[in-house]
C-alpha cells in the first residue's frame, strides 16, 4: 500500500483504508464522454437536481455539486493550473440541463467560445457597460419572482422547470471588470454584482466568479462572503489562497503551492465542511465544443458565431 488513512466514524470503531494509487494522480475522462473520448450525452437529459461529479478528493471519494441546492461559488486559479477544466465541467451540465439557463459572461472567450451558440445571454464585451446590462436583467429577473415567495409560501425557490429554470450566471475573469479603469461603468458593474450576490440565490440565480486573482482590489468582502462554494487551483501566494479559504493557516493544505499538479485544486462545495484536494474529472475543450454541435443538431441553437469567425477552423 502507498498509503494507509485511519479514521473513527463513531465510537468504538476505526476504520483503516489503504491506497495502491493515489486517487490524485488518477486523470479520469467526465462521464459525459465514451472510452473513445467522445460524447456519450444528449441535450436535456439532465436537471438542476441532478449531482453533477466534479471529480475526486485524495481518499477516491467522489466531489459532487448540486446545483439546485448549493448557491454562489467562486473559483480561482492561475493560468494552466486547470481552472478551464473544471468549468468546462460546469458548463457542460448546465447546458445539458432542461431547467437551467446559461449566461456566461467571459471577456477572454476561454471559457464560452465552445458554448456560444447555446446559453440564454453571452457577452465578451471588454467593457463593463454590456455584461452591467446583463445582470441588470437578471436582477431585474430576480424581482419578478417575487410574488412566488408569496404564492409559494417559502423563503427560496428550490423546484424549477423550463418554464421557471434555474439561472446559472458564469463570469470569467472578472478582474477585468471590477478593476476597468472607467470607475462609473465599474462601479455600475459592481453594484449589480453585489445586488445578485448577497440576494439572488433564493431566487433561483447561481452566480459563479472566475478569477486567477483573488484579491481585495477584484472582488470585494461583500460580494466574496456570498460565494459560499470554493474551488482555488494553484495560487501565487498563500494570502491568496486565504481569501478563498480564511482559516487555511490551520489546514493541512494549500493551493499556493508551486508543486501542485494541472487539474487539482482545494474545494470546498456543497454540504463539505473541510476543504479537500480534489481532481477534478478530465473534459477537454475540443469534447465541449462537440457537445455544443450536438445541441446545435437538436435545434438548441440561440445565435451564430460571431461574423469574423470561421466554424470549420473554430472546430
Amino acid at each position: 500500500m502507498r498509503r494507509i488513512r485511519i479514521s473513527q466514524p463513531k465510537p468504538g470503531v476505526i476504520v483503516a483504508r489503504g491506497f495502491r494509487r493515489e486517487p490524485l494522480e488518477a486523470v479520469i475522462r467526465s462521464a459525459l464522454l465514451g472510452p473513445d473520448g467522445s460524447p456519450v450525452c444528449r441535450p436535456g437529459q439532465f436537471v438542476s437536481t441532478d449531482d453533477v461529479l466534479l471529480g475526486w478528493d485524495e481518499d477516491g471519494t467522489p466531489v459532487v455539486l448540486n446545483l439546485a441546492y448549493s448557491a454562489h461559488a467562486l473559483v480561482a486559479g492561475l493560468t494552466r493550473s486547470g481552472k478551464s477544466i473544471t468549468v468546462n465541467t460546469l458548463l457542460a451540465y448546465a447546458s445539458l440541463m432542461r431547467d437551467v439557463r446559461l449566461i456566461v459572461i467571459d471577456p477572454n472567450l476561454g471559457a464560452v467560445a465552445p458554448w456560444w451558440r447555446t446559453p440564454y445571454k453571452v457577452s465578451d464585451a471588454i467593457h463593463p457597460d454590456e455584461p452591467t446590462e446583463i445582470l441588470r436583467w437578471v436582477r431585474e429577473e430576480m424581482q419578478r419572482r417575487e410574488r412566488l415567495f408569496w404564492s409559494g409560501r417559502t423563503d427560496r425557490i428550490t423546484e424549477f422547470s423550463p418554464k421557471l429554470p434555474l439561472l446559472l450566471v458564469v463570469i470569467d475573469e472578472v478582474a477585468n471588470y471590477t478593476r476597468h479603469p472607467d470607475r462609473k461603468a465599474r462601479e455600475r458593474f459592481e453594484a449589480e454584482l453585489l445586488a445578485i450576490a448577497s440576494q439572488g440565490a433564493k431566487f433561483g440565480i447561481r452566480l459563479w466568479l472566475l478569477t486567477q486573482k483573488p484579491s481585495a482590489d477584484v472582488l470585494t468582502t461583500a460580494v466574496r462572503t456570498n460565494l459560499s462554494a470554493r474551488i482555488c487551483h494553484r495560487v501565487d501566494t498563500v494570502e491568496d489562497f486565504l481569501r478563498l479559504f480564511p482559516d487555511g493557516r490551520e489546514l493541512d493544505i494549500t493551493a499556493a503551492d508551486r508543486t501542485m499538479p494541472q487539474g487539482v485544486s482545494i474545494a470546498s462545495v456543497g454540504d463539505m465542511r473541510t476543504p479537500v484536494r480534489l481532481r477534478s474529472v478530465y473534459l477537454p475543450t475540443e469534447a465541449c465544443w462537440q457537445i455544443n454541435d450536438l445541441m446545435c443538431a437538436e435545434g438548441l441553437k440561440v445565435r451564430d458565431l460571431p461574423d469574423h469567425i470561421d466554424l470549420d477552423k473554430a472546430a
